[in-house]
């Protein structure tokens, strides 16, 4: 048996906002959903009332009348990375200024639930995606694409002009890295990176360091290619070990090139362990310009992204397609530069 003295909840409707502001439905409707103007008393009379009542709008139902959620769906492969908070920070930013709600999914770098993140996104009626894919899947978001929902993919070159992306040159960039080491006579460079499996952007960053050996007459050394898998979760600390143990071989680099900040943050740690000081023994070059590169010691020299900018562009082109506007570039590549710090100098042989 019910017991009645329990209230029942009831949600707040519309009709309620209406009845308890002294207006009609259409104009509760009207300050909701900013379709026509309000005068500003009767404005504050809605609001008030929808304050009073706690009304929550069914944004679901909403959507599908005006066939739009301002919601967009954001997946990325690792939330605690600096590099992708920077670059949603750029997307909330503009979100923010366009009246867009960003709804985030991590895949832990899984590419089953990169598909079950997406779908679950897509049928929550969100207007749009932006996509930071953790492995090559071009298949599965040219499908999202062929649908003609509104997709950006960021940090990763397909090689489908139609699709819109926004990324650097990696290849370039790392390339640069290198020209950049060798001015500073260095030959025996070694390269630190995830493990370039399934993975345009990191293969990419691998192709510039053989590209940047070749140019500078470098002999390629498999000894001073340093990769694991472990690193894609546990960046610092597997960049520590794993270069902890290539020390205790003996053949060592003048300098490490990492394709991440992260990466060389375990590295200038293990050095210091080992007795080594950087940049005097072994120079330590990373990649990103994240925000701690600012603060180890020494000082770290790296490749700037343009992390905030590409997220604010990414969100730009994605409001830009949504709302039907016309679309000039459609694949848009930033550039680079190198901030130069105190963990290079000049080679001093080993």
């Amino acid at each position: 048996m019910v017991d009645s003295k329990k209230r029942k909840s009831v949600a707040t409707s519309i009709k309620d906002i209406a009845s308890e502001a002294g207006v009609a439905i259409s104009t509760v409707s009207n300050v909701i959903n900013e379709t026509r103007f309000v005068a500003e008393t009767t404005k504050l009379k809605v609001l008030d009332a929808i304050e009073k009542l706690n009304y929550r709008p069914n944004i679901i139902a909403r959507g599908l009348r005006i066939k739009s959620t301002r919601a967009i769906g954001v997946i990325l492969p690792d939330i605690s990375s600096s590099f992708f908070s920077q670059v949603i920070y750029g997307i909330e930013e503009v979100a923010r200024k366009k009246n867009y709600t960003m709804i985030l999914g991590c895949t832990n770098f899984d590419f089953r639930e990169e598909i079950k993140i997406a779908n679950k996104l897509i049928d929550s009626f969100i207007d749009g995606l932006i996509f930071f894919s953790g492995f090559d899947n071009y298949e599965f978001i040219k499908k999202i694409y062929d649908r003609n929902i509104p997709i950006v993919v960021v940090d990763k070159e397909l090689g489908d002009k139609e699709i819109p992306t926004v990324v650097i040159d990696n290849a370039s960039a790392v390339e640069n890295c290198v020209d950049y080491l060798c001015r500073y006579n260095h030959k025996k460079i070694c390269y630190v990176s995830f493990t370039e499996d399934y993975q345009t952007t990191v293969r990419q960053r691998y192709e510039g360091y053989l590209a940047g050996l070749k140019k500078n007459n470098i002999d390629f050394d498999p000894d001073f290619v340093l990769m694991s898998e472990e690193m894609r979760l546990h960046e610092t600390a597997s960049g520590y070990c794993l270069v902890k143990e290539f020390l205790k071989k003996g053949k060592l680099p003048t300098a490490f090139l990492t394709a991440a900040d992260v990466f060389a943050y375990g590295i200038l740690r293990a050095l210091h362990e080992e007795g080594f000081k950087v940049p005097d023994d072994i120079s330590v070059m990373g990649f990103d310009n994240i925000l701690f590169s600012q603060f180890t010691k020494p000082l770290l020299t790296t490749l700037k992204q343009p992390k905030k900018l590409m997220g604010n562009i990414a969100m730009d082109l994605l409001v830009n397609i949504i709302e039907g506007k016309e679309v000039k570039e459609k694949n848009i590549i930033l550039p680079t530069s190198i901030i130069e710090r105190e963990s290079v100098t000049f080679a001093k042989d080993i």
